[in-house]
């Protein structure tokens, strides 16, 4: 309370006085969840919300400000859905996620993906796997190509399943902004056994 009064914090969404630790107000915070889900060559894709305002904006501020602090917020977006739909495993699911490139990882100094995934595997009590990677030469970002093709074609066997792939095996598969979906379709296709995509925000542009 007295730190509040000496320095105080302002939700980054609504300008609201918020507590020290938060970023944003619980308001705003349950704003964000517009869940939704599509099918896509018999494959059901869930997502979190929208990129749009203001999710959008705290995306950009978690993947290109180093404000990390938001991979808890999103994660429980993400586990939001997972409980709104119900989502449910005969077996013990494993988490994997998109990998980022070597380039931006130098860039970045973090892959905001798997800072999501840590913390929903950390909310879950699943286990978070790194067997999901992305072949040597591979550098460019999705978000640099322009048009659907080029996008489908600079996923085309991009991503590599390291270990053992046991087709007995489910999956959830996190990312945070779908547009085309050719990376999800992609990793789909080379991870063996049941795989559950579970997105942050789908852009409702390209949808």
């Amino acid at each position: 309370m007295f730190l509040n009064e000496l320095f105080p914090n302002k939700c980054m969404v609504c300008g609201k006085n918020i507590n020290f630790r938060k970023l944003i107000c619980e308001s705003c915070e349950d704003s964000l969840f517009q869940s939704s889900f599509i099918n896509k060559n018999n494959k059901i894709i869930y997502f979190a919300g929208l990129y749009e305002e203001p999710l959008s904006r705290l995306i950009k501020e978690f993947k290109f400000k180093q404000n990390t602090h938001f991979a808890n917020i999103f994660a429980k977006l993400i586990y939001k859905t997972y409980k709104y739909y119900n989502i449910e495993f005969n077996d013990l699911p494993e988490i994997l996620y998109i990998p980022s490139t070597k380039k931006h990882l130098k860039i970045r100094g973090y892959n905001p993906v798997y800072l999501i995934a840590k913390e929903f595997s950390k909310i879950t009590g699943f286990p978070l796997r790194k067997n999901l990677k992305i072949q040597k030469g591979y550098s460019k970002a999705q978000v640099e190509t322009k048009s659907y093709f080029e996008r489908t074609q600079q996923v085309k066997n991009k991503f590599i399943f390291e270990g053992n792939s046991n087709k007995n095996k489910r999956y959830i598969l996190i990312d945070d902004v779908y547009t085309t979906g050719a990376t999800i379709r992609e990793a789909i296709n080379i991870i063996e056994g049941e795989v559950i995509p579970i997105i942050l925000c789908r852009n409702v542009k390209n949808v």
